[in-house]
């Protein structure tokens, strides 16, 4: 990357973290054009590696010795990459439904962009609780912290960047997280 994507990519993180304190300015530290949005999926390269190391602690030892380790990563990799697709292609349908197509690219591009910190978040959280320095059950505890916490920062995103009642900003968390757990569990069957 260029001197100007990291310089976006860094005002797009102070962004994401404002928004994580939820701080509507965040918004501002956006491109919400169409090439920002097209850009914005430069934080699914951003958190590939993070998706890896995640990857290496949901998997069993039993499952890795079983499906052999190319198989899993790529296997989980192209699940990734759909993924990222998908649900794009979902909100174009469901910014319609909702009657907020105008604010497609407003919701999308800090929503790319949130990955970065959520994955970062999700990536310490196991780091300390494979590690064992907290403990078993409060690594567990963390664990169902951190989600919930990124449930709420996906619903604030979603309500502040399409301008939509709470209501409606839990319906589509709800289709991003349905949307995830079908595309995992298609992932998981394949090894």
């Amino acid at each position: 990357m260029g001197n100007a994507a990291w310089a976006e990519a860094w005002l797009a993180l102070s962004g994401a973290l404002r928004l994580a304190r939820g701080d509507r300015g965040g918004l501002a530290c956006f491109d919400r054009s169409l090439d920002g949005f097209w850009r914005s999926f430069r934080a699914a390269a951003v958190t590939y590696p993070l998706y890896l190391v995640l990857l290496t602690m949901r998997v069993s030892v039993a499952e890795w010795q079983r499906s052999g380790g190319w198989r899993i990563v790529l296997v989980e990799t192209i699940g990734y990459v759909i993924a990222w697709v998908a649900f794009p292609l979902v909100m174009l349908a469901v910014t319609r439904w909702i009657g907020r197509a105008h604010r497609f690219f407003e919701f999308m591009v800090p929503y790319n962009w949130s990955q970065i910190p959520q994955s970062a978040l999700f990536v310490l959280v196991g780091t300390a609780t494979e590690s064992r320095i907290l403990g078993a059950r409060v690594g567990e505890s963390l664990d169902i912290v951190a989600a919930l916490a990124t449930l709420v920062y996906e619903w604030y995103i979603a309500r502040v960047a399409l301008d939509t009642p709470g209501s409606t900003a839990v319906f589509v968390i709800l289709v991003d997280l349905v949307l995830g757990v079908f595309i995992s569990r298609i992932a998981a069957g394949l090894y």
